[in-house]
């Protein structure tokens, strides 16, 4: 009868196993820590075989350098790409972190075109329902505020903060809603007020835009009987 073919010995598998993924973990740059202590696990657990296989040769089978190799690959392939991990972070984080900036100024600029043609289609409507009567600017960002519609917007820069709100001023993200008024050639113009502020790469960014709710003129009649504008500041002429 043939001998019976020894056993490995205890850790031989588990060294192989080790250097193994080891080296796996290495290749994925993100595994560097990980391949470095598996690298150290395998060369432990081989150092261990090889003992036991020499102290009883009779029992254990002769331990192959399979688990020496691999450990310690596992241990000089995170050496060799660490430069090549960190290149490659310089390259990745700084594009990642500009797609996420881009993708963060669209949102806003969708929910800024979304209100604004709210804003329009408010005004609109209030116009057709009541022709002729003065509109107040802040009866439309009353209803801006209100609309279930714009309600379920959300704050691309601050998730906890609203995605619009009634007052000149606000966070990042936040559309402000406020009313306008502009006086030019005898005419007052007033308006909605929108507004928003956002961090980009060169500083602070806004986006604004008006809708007109009314406008008024303000006539002075002459000597002559013509009707003509008046600056609104001015006092009237006094009559003769």
């Amino acid at each position: 009868m043939s001998a019976s073919p020894l056993m490995p010995a205890p850790g031989a598998k588990a060294a192989k196993v080790c250097g193994i993924l080891a080296i796996v973990f290495a290749l994925t740059c993100v595994g560097i820590p990980v391949a470095v202590v598996l690298g150290i696990v395998a060369l432990v657990q081989h150092g261990k075989a090889k003992r036991l296989a020499r102290a009883q040769p009779e029992s254990y089978a002769p331990v192959p350098a399979t688990g020496l190799v691999t450990g310690i690959l596992g241990l000089v392939l995170p050496v060799l790409l660490l430069p090549v991990a960190g290149i490659v972070s310089a390259i990745a984080i700084p594009a990642l972190l500009g797609q996420r900036a881009r993708a963060r100024e669209m949102a806003l600029q969708v929910n800024f075109r979304q209100v604004q043609q709210k804003a329009e289609a408010l005004v609109l409507d209030a116009q057709a329902r009541t022709p002729g009567q003065p509109l107040e600017a802040e009866a439309i960002i009353r209803g801006l505020v209100a609309d279930p519609g714009l309600a379920v917007l959300r704050n691309p820069y601050d998730p906890k903060a609203p995605a619009l709100q009634a007052a000149p001023e606000a966070g990042p993200g936040v559309i402000c809603l406020f009313p306008g008024q502009e006086e030019a050639g005898g005419v007052t113009t007033y308006s909605v007020k929108l507004r928003v502020a956002y961090p980009g790469t060169g500083g602070e960014k806004a986006l604004e835009a008006e809708v007109i709710t009314r406008t008024q003129e303000h006539v002075q009649t002459t000597e002559e009987g013509w009707q003509v504008l008046r600056n609104p500041g001015e006092a009237p002429a006094p009559p003769q």
